[in-house]
């Protein structure tokens, strides 16, 4: 479990780190917030996937709160992370 919170924290950091890079240095124009939107977007079905993956995993499995806690740290990394190389992919393409 703590290799999990690890590896969630090290993704939260990276994404963020992507975010907050971009915000300042491309974000202002109007590329940038094409850019930050689309990346939103791609990010947005996570949080949405999460929820649904959460809702089914506390309704069938019974879940301890440690097990609660090690999947939302995972879901928020993925969240970060998506967000990140999305961010990453578009400011490639656009």
């Amino acid at each position: 479990m703590i290799l999990m919170y690890v590896v969630s924290i090290l993704l939260v950091a990276i994404g963020i780190g992507v975010y907050i890079g971009f915000i300042t240095i491309e974000g202002k124009d109007e590329r940038g917030k094409t850019i930050l939107s689309k990346a939103a977007e791609i990010s947005f079905i996570f949080i949405f996937l999460g929820f649904v993956f959460h809702i089914l995993f506390i309704q069938f499995a019974n879940p301890s709160v440690e097990q609660l806690r090690a999947t939302i740290s995972a879901w928020m990394g993925l969240v970060f992370i998506s967000l990140g190389i999305s961010i990453l992919v578009y400011r490639q393409k656009i």
